[in-house]
């Protein structure tokens, strides 16, 4: 038998499987990374853990970008799924001269011990002191991404919903956009204080504190100039259009899986003039221009991830080898107080 890999598997919902697998050689233009960590996100990899996602009940026509329903869905169990793998290039293709083995990397790969990957699709991370700060790439641009697409005029007063990690970065990036109030709301007593320790001016609790009544008092009854979601759970966006002053902004961060009871639309959308943006990490705000671009992106998180590196380390609450994977995907879909970032160590 040749070489083999170790890859994680979702074999239905909320269930993983490791599997070991042949491990091919790189063509001409790939290389191999070999993983050193990956990082599971508590957004969209839940909704497919859960078997929330539409593709896997869907089919969306790349021409069109329309979901309909289909016995042919994009997606079948056993599927593979991630895409914050970090690791070092173990092997390059003949064609391949602008990397070097050894060389640390980023890759939007799935989570296994192994990637073969285009080459000029790998992110080279540099000189990047703790490895496992270069899981935090891909969250890191959807925030970033976020904040962008809010065009946060200076002295703004911005409410950031949910603070998981991507929450906790589009905080600290408000902040750096010159927001005025920085309004962080999430159930977790713990988030809240990181968001305190990342810039937020308040915070609140929605499960006992009136979100947008409280956003009022703080601004002198206008409301917020903008709301970043970023729970993805639907009655946080609907406080978010409540939240949100007159001709206010609600840019919704998430992907809303399961289904959307109410999406209350008749009281302050209607009369506020509140305008929803979805922000999808997949494109840079067209308005920012033609010089604007998803690699110019990634060139300046790159930088930023250096700026809040000790912050990044922090987010960081458990580690586990992959075979364990299931357990920590379990704690992220149970809630758990006190569980951030959780990241499969493959030198375990």
């Amino acid at each position: 038998m040749g070489r083999t890999t170790q890859s994680l598997y979702f074999t239905g919902p909320r269930e993983l499987d490791v599997r070991e697998e042949p491990l091919a050689q790189p063509g001409a233009n790939e290389v191999l990374i070999e993983a050193v960590v990956s990082g599971i996100s508590a957004g969209t990899e839940l909704n497919v853990f859960r078997g929330y996602a539409p593709q896997w009940r869907q089919h969306m026509d790349p021409a069109t970008r329309l979901f309909s329903a289909t016995e042919d869905p994009d997606w079948k169990w056993p599927a593979r799924y991630g895409y914050t793998l970090v690791g070092r290039v173990a092997e390059r293709g003949s064609a391949v001269t602008h990397l070097r083995d050894g060389d640390l990397v980023f890759s939007y790969s799935p989570h296994g011990a192994h990637a073969i990957v285009a080459a000029n699709a790998v992110v080279p991370l540099g000189d990047l002191a703790n490895p496992e700060l270069g899981a935090f790439f891909a969250n890191f641009n959807t925030a970033y991404n976020g904040v962008l697409d809010a065009a946060i005029p200076l002295g703004a007063d911005v409410v950031v919903s949910g603070l998981g990690v991507i929450g906790q970065l589009a905080t600290r990036l408000v902040k750096r956009a010159g927001a005025r109030r920085i309004i962080a709301v999430d159930r977790l007593a713990p988030r809240r204080e990181a968001a305190r320790a990342g810039g937020a001016t308040h915070t609140l609790d929605p499960a006992t504190d009136k979100v947008a009544e409280t956003v009022r008092e703080l601004t002198g009854g206008r409301g917020a100039d903008v709301v970043i979601e970023v729970s993805g759970a639907a009655p946080a966006l609907n406080e978010a259009i409540r939240t949100a002053g007159y001709n206010g902004t609600v840019v919704a961060m998430s992907w809303y899986g399961g289904t959307f009871e109410s999406l209350q639309l008749s009281g302050e959308f209607h009369h506020n003039r509140t305008r929803i943006i979805s922000s999808q990490v997949g494109a840079v705000n067209p308005m920012l221009g033609p010089m604007w671009s998803v690699a110019r992106r990634g060139e300046i998180v790159r930088e930023l991830m250096d700026l809040y590196a000790a912050d990044l380390a922090g987010f960081v609450t458990h580690r586990i080898p992959l075979a364990q994977a299931g357990q920590g995907y379990r704690l992220l879909d149970q809630g758990a107080p006190d569980v951030l970032q959780v990241i499969i160590d493959y030198r375990k």
